[in-house]
């Protein structure tokens, strides 16, 4: 597998049964499978993403750094009453810097996606949805773009059944990736599923590459490099310096290890060194001035920001 979130969000689960999941007193994949009918083996893993998403407009304060309005609904339940009755014991320094490293390379991956439609990208990719809501709260000048979910088929089969029980329409523009990667190519997947390759075309693909070898994130660059000029990409990636931090060592104790670590520099170089131009990355005082700055809530920029651009 080169794009999905399996093996994937294992790090984001140990974080939150150990922290989030004992202040809510929750079983909230429990309720994700309930409310899906779909197994939590499908859904789980992004499942935690979602609740960090929703949970950023109910604790943190105002202007919202992503305003992820669908979250809280495609998840159901009483998620956000008990997110506002625990607030205080969710502001922990740890979850404060992992929501806010959530919801910041969301909202920067939408800003560079608006501007690259306004320059002429007429389809979206995301690579590993898991439960993104883009789609579903789009805005006006997202409607003209092909926006294609890539992920395994259990997981967008419960993402469905999700949208379905929370009355969530899906906008006529939005696809299905269906892809197994332990049986396609990305490549032959996106071809299948109706993707027109010969058109400008926009990816993200986020918090997925620690956890694959240098080769297996070449791959999947290359085929985004395969799309026209005018193509790009935001992606993420982990920090050379968090190799040995709590959340690289909570993924490795629930088996999925990162394996890939970049420095910025190095990150940048390998985008170079296959093709890619402008390739730039998010610094943390650029991500300080765009999005937290004036805040009273002491809601900050995470520790580091590893969020990276490039195009074609």
């Amino acid at each position: 597998m080169t794009t999905g979130r399996a093996p994937g969000y294992g790090s984001f689960i140990y974080l939150f049964r150990h922290r989030v999941a004992r202040v809510l007193q929750t079983k909230v994949p429990t309720l994700n499978t309930q409310t899906t009918g779909a197994p939590r083996a499908a859904s789980g893993t992004a499942h935690w993403v979602a609740v960090l998403r929703a949970a950023h407009l109910v604790i943190d304060g105002e202007p919202a750094v992503l305003n992820d309005t669908v979250a809280a609904r495609l998840i159901g339940g009483n998620l956000v009453a008990q997110i506002r009755a625990r607030g205080d014991e969710l502001r922990t320094p740890a979850t404060n810097g992992l929501r806010s490293h959530v919801v910041l390379r969301g909202r920067f991956t939408e800003d560079t996606l608006m501007d690259a439609v306004a320059e002429g990208v007429e389809q979206y990719v995301i690579l590993g949805a898991g439960l993104d809501t883009f789609a579903y709260r789009q805005p006006s000048w997202a409607r003209g773009l092909a926006v294609v979910e890539v992920d395994h088929p259990g997981t967008q089969a419960a993402k469905r059944a999700a949208l379905a029980s929370a009355g969530i329409e899906i906008p006529p523009n939005v696809r299905f990736a269906d892809i197994d990667f332990e049986r396609e190519t990305l490549a032959h997947g996106l071809a299948r599923c109706g993707v027109r390759t010969e058109k400008p075309t926009f990816f993200s693909w986020l918090g997925v590459t620690m956890y694959l070898t240098r080769d297996a994130i070449e791959a999947t660059l290359r085929t985004v490099l395969s799309f026209p000029k005018g193509s790009g990409i935001v992606l993420t990636y982990a920090h050379a310096a968090s190799a040995a931090s709590q959340l690289s060592q909570g993924s490795a104790s629930g088996g999925e290890p990162w394996v890939s670590y970049f420095t910025p520099e190095e990150i940048e170089e390998m985008l170079r060194s296959l093709g890619f131009s402008d390739v730039a990355s998010l610094s943390r005082e650029e991500a300080e001035r765009r999005y937290y700055a004036n805040r009273t809530d002491g809601f900050t920029a995470p520790p580091r920001v590893s969020i990276v651009t490039a195009r074609v």
